[in-house]
């Protein structure tokens, strides 16, 4: 095209005004206001009792929990920061570092006597393992639609953080309708049901947030 004054014409024409992105503080508390509502009404089918924090082991799962939604919000903070192009990649080690103390907690509350009998039954675990498959499906939609405001150039690490995050948001959802006491299979199911979300949420998600032609 030679007549360029022409072509640059059209492409102001066609252009659209560019929304600032929010800061990953904001973006981090909404998204965190849309997924546990939605993931708890998602998973209410399998919503059978509320927790009994007078059992053996609460003060030990509210920690667990507490480190949970820390362990969330940072996964999430860091997907939405890699995001974005021209960002250092977060640095993870407290989070790794927070992450292994969640799972120290959590393999000491095995240790503990068991107050009900036959409560670490394979169906349990299977039961715990679909919430958490069940909640973390409208937040996969959620992530997924902010990482899409932004794309990515690193989409495979950018999902798994989030899946990350949604995994243990999923996991805040069931220690507040699960027993305080954790039992070896009923604990494997729920690693296994984070491992499958982070994979789902790999595997659904990067055609939607990598760049065009990546």
């Amino acid at each position: 095209m030679r007549n360029h004054d022409s072509f640059i014409d059209r492409l102001s024409d066609s252009a659209q005004p560019v929304r600032r992105t929010w800061p990953t503080a904001w973006r981090v508390a909404g998204w965190v206001a849309a997924v546990l509502p939605c993931g708890a009404l998602s998973s209410w089918v399998l919503h059978s009792r509320y927790t009994d924090w007078s059992q053996t082991g609460a003060l030990m799962a509210m920690v667990a929990l507490l480190l949970a939604f820390i362990l969330g919000t940072g996964a999430i903070a860091g997907a939405f920061t890699l995001s974005i192009a021209g960002r250092q990649p977060p640095a993870m080690r407290w989070l790794a570092g927070l992450a292994l103390l969640w799972l120290a907690l959590n393999l000491a509350n095995l240790s503990l006597p068991q107050p009900v009998a036959g409560a670490g039954r394979f169906g349990e675990g299977i039961h715990c393992y679909l919430f958490m498959l069940l909640a973390s499906l409208p937040m996969m939609v959620i992530s997924v639609a902010c990482l899409h405001r932004t794309r990515s150039l690193s989409p495979a690490k950018s999902l798994a953080l989030a899946g990350c995050g949604i995994a243990f948001m999923s996991s805040v959802l069931l220690s507040l309708c699960h027993n305080t006491h954790l039992h070896l299979i009923d604990f494997i199911m729920h690693l296994a049901a984070g491992m499958t979300i982070v994979a789902l949420t790999v595997l659904t998600g990067r055609r939607w947030i990598r760049l065009t032609g990546r």
